[in-house]
């Protein structure tokens, strides 16, 4: 399929406009829905896919379910099926940019507010989708979540690949994962169907990646997976000390190795998340122990702090600061001089 292939085909009454982007499964097209005249998301499932009739029995069933989602910060799915032996999974267009393309294009645009933004929204989100639905989505990673050029909205995407806690979809001896993003437990098979622990595993990779620039585990895809099972990534205040240290410690925290050591679920990431949140706007400055954590770095790219540093910093937050302080040493010296004078006498 050449890029813009399919542009100028009418697939289930949506004219295709132009390719938005290419995936693992399949291409995905502006399209516009005729009746309705409002432009949609069109994915066309990749002609691998299109012949093998238990994949897309399995993504029919998980794209009914995922239909059932009303959230707004996941892509609606509208519809899904096969037109003229082309197999499509018909959903909301989102105007903005994925958060890979961010990451590769526009960085700086990843402050530490933009990334609790972003947590708090997922949070949110997938929070619902396993509290109404028992589902999970399987495949978090930048590539899969969208932000609204409008307004900043997080859009979570794919879930018509999710799976139910009841059973995993497809063959059970085979195992659909993203390698830079993927929970121990499952590149082991010692699970095959993810809960909500494998998900914020993979949120966990995504953040360390977004916050740092840098995937916790990098190489081969075989050093990558080895990486995922064995290795342990720097802490997270070292190769970001911007961070928050509670979030920092958060994130550390999804990357353990045994699900049972990460955040147990949804809820307890977003109540820690607003934890953090609240205790950040009272307490603006980073801990003495994040400094100390950073330094002890020694020749790490990322930790040349100091404590003059930190009090230059201190003075840019509280520019009224040093005035201050000078008024105070001013007046203390003309009140000494009387003293000074009568000692002398």
């Amino acid at each position: 399929m050449t890029k813009n292939g399919l542009a100028g085909r009418v697939i289930a009454g949506c004219e295709l406009i132009r390719e938005l982007g290419r995936g693992s499964n399949g291409v995905v097209y502006l399209a516009r829905q005729q009746k309705l005249n409002r432009l949609v998301a069109c994915k066309i499932m990749a002609p691998e896919l299109q012949e093998d009739p238990d994949f897309l029995d399995n993504l029919f069933a998980e794209a009914a379910n995922a239909a059932k989602l009303s959230h707004p910060n996941i892509i609606q799915a509208l519809d899904a099926g096969d037109d003229g032996g082309i197999k499509y999974f018909m959903m909301e267009y989102v105007d903005g940019d994925s958060l890979e393309s961010i990451r590769l294009n526009n960085p700086e645009l990843i402050s530490t507010d933009f990334l609790m933004n972003i947590s708090m929204q997922l949070a949110g989100a997938m929070d619902y989708v396993w509290s109404e639905y028992g589902m999970v989505h399987g495949d978090i990673k930048p590539g899969n979540i969208m932000v609204a050029r409008r307004d900043n909205t997080l859009k979570i995407g794919d879930l018509g690949l999710a799976r139910s806690s009841n059973g995993a979809a497809g063959d059970p001896d085979e195992v659909m994962i993203t390698p830079l993003y993927a929970p121990p437990e499952i590149i082991s098979q010692q699970s095959l169907v993810p809960d909500q622990r494998s998900d914020i595993y993979s949120f966990g990779v995504m953040f360390y990646e977004l916050a740092c620039g840098k995937a916790p585990f990098t190489g081969s895809i075989e050093e990558i997976l080895q990486g995922h099972l064995e290795g342990t990534p720097e802490k997270l205040i070292v190769m970001n000390p911007d961070l928050d240290l509670d979030m920092a410690r958060l994130i550390d925290s999804m990357l353990a190795k045994n699900p049972a050591d990460r955040p147990a679920d949804w809820k307890t990431v977003r109540r820690a998340l607003l934890e953090i949140k609240q205790n950040k706007s009272r307490l603006p400055e980073l801990s003495e122990e994040a400094f100390t954590v950073a330094n002890a770095a020694g020749n790490n790219r990322h930790t040349s702090w100091s404590a003059e540093k930190k009090t230059t910093r201190i003075f840019d937050k509280f520019p009224w600061l040093l005035p201050a302080l000078l008024i105070v040493i001013i007046a203390t010296a003309l009140i000494s001089i009387p003293f000074s004078l009568g000692l002398f006498q």
